[in-house]
């Protein structure tokens, strides 16, 4: 009984499993698998490969405190960085601050907040910056390596909001709000305050250009220290930094001084006969003569394509008085401009010296060609 079974157990193990072929998609299914694999073992040690670059970027060291500190050099700082490490963690780290102005807050970064002056090496404060940390990268160098930072206590004084206008005239009242603010400047410069502290609210021409004249109008205005105290103070915060100026405006001109202009004589022809009229010597030219009025106009004038002047009308009661002191009668102005002050006074009609003198027929001539003889009649803008 053994041996039919032994034989049919030798017949099975002649007769192997028939062989299956390979379909197309498992064959492309495993080119796709080696060549990801291949990939990414590539990108792999690609990425843990080291390398260097350099990048130039701005360090600006800032308070840790804004309401009490005060810290130098104001002005940002220019380094060149070089990084090291993974192609990846230095990419990151140079796309992180390349060209930019990092802000550094005292306090941070290894940088002491203490009051004084602190030298800081620079590859330290920069490899702590959130952005390199977490890029990974290395600091192998930086120039300058290092640096002074100035920590400073901060101070505060009240003091009282003026408001001042370019080239405009205002009516009714003035509200300006905050009136009083504070003005924040470094301990050491205290003492140099005044009692008596102001801030301007300067509305420049910009500002007022396009305002409509004979409207209310309320305009948020950047504070700054007067020109005077800021030379002195240097260093100074203002909190808040701007005040709303509420005003009424009437006028937008805007002024030009001009360091002299003519004066000239006018009168009727019959008045000058048998006459000598001059001016002063000192009274020949007014000075510093501040005019106001459209942009355009005051250009003109600027450019010399509009003259001005002053002309003195004489009357034959000035004549028979023989005065020896008149005002400008008439100013001779483009259109839409007016005269403000003359040699620091505010006037439009400044009194000049004046002679009158008789003389004979042939000085007369030669009067007459130094002299106007002009008829006042249409003569322009008087400027009053």
């Amino acid at each position: 009984m053994s041996a039919p079974s032994t034989h049919h157990h030798r017949h099975q193990l002649h007769h192997p499993a028939p062989h299956r072929h390979e379909t197309w998609r498992e064959r492309l299914l495993g080119y796709a698998t080696v060549t990801a694999t291949a990939a990414l073992v590539w990108f792999w040690a690609a990425n843990q490969t080291k390398q260097t670059s350099e990048v130039s970027f701005r360090l600006h060291f800032v308070p840790g405190s804004i309401e009490n500190q005060f810290v130098g050099p104001d002005e940002p700082l220019m380094v060149r960085v070089q990084f090291s490490g993974s192609s990846s963690a230095v990419e990151s780290a140079v796309e992180a601050v390349n060209g930019r102005t990092i802000d550094v807050a005292v306090g941070t970064c290894g940088i002491p907040s203490e009051s004084g002056g602190h030298d800081v090496v620079l590859a330290d404060v920069i490899a702590r910056i959130a952005a390199v940390a977490d890029a990974g990268a290395s600091v192998r160098s930086v120039q300058p390596p290092s640096t002074a930072v100035a920590v400073e206590t901060a101070v505060r004084r009240e003091a009282t909001v003026t408001a001042r206008f370019a080239n405009a005239r205002t009516a009714g009242q003035t509200t300006i709000e905050p009136a009083m603010v504070q003005v924040v400047v470094p301990a050491t410069l205290a003492e140099r305050l005044p009692a008596s502290l102001v801030v301007d609210a300067m509305l420049t021409t910009e500002m007022l250009a396009h305002l409509e004249p004979g409207r209310r109008h309320q305009v948020e205005v950047p504070l700054s220290l007067p020109a005077e105290l800021a030379t002195i103070i240097g260093r100074a915060r203002i909190d808040p930094s701007t005040a709303r100026i509420v005003f009424t405006l009437t006028s937008t001109d805007a002024t030009l001084t001009l360091k002299q202009v003519a004066v000239q004589i006018a009168a009727a022809t019959g008045e000058l006969a048998g006459r000598s009229v001059t001016l002063s010597q000192n009274d020949e030219f007014l000075r510093e003569v501040v005019l106001a009025g459209p942009q355009d106009a005051l250009r003109s004038i600027e450019r010399g394509e509009a003259k001005v002047i002053a002309i003195v009308h004489l009357a034959r009661e000035d004549f028979a008085r023989r005065t020896d002191r008149k005002e400008i009668s008439v100013w001779l102005l483009p259109a839409g401009v007016r005269v403000v002050s003359v040699n620091g006074v505010t006037t439009n009609a400044p009194s000049v010296g004046v002679e009158i003198a008789g003389v004979d027929n042939t000085g007369l001539k030669t009067l007459e060609s130094k002299n106007l003889g002009l008829n006042t009649n249409g003569l322009g803008n008087s400027g009053k």
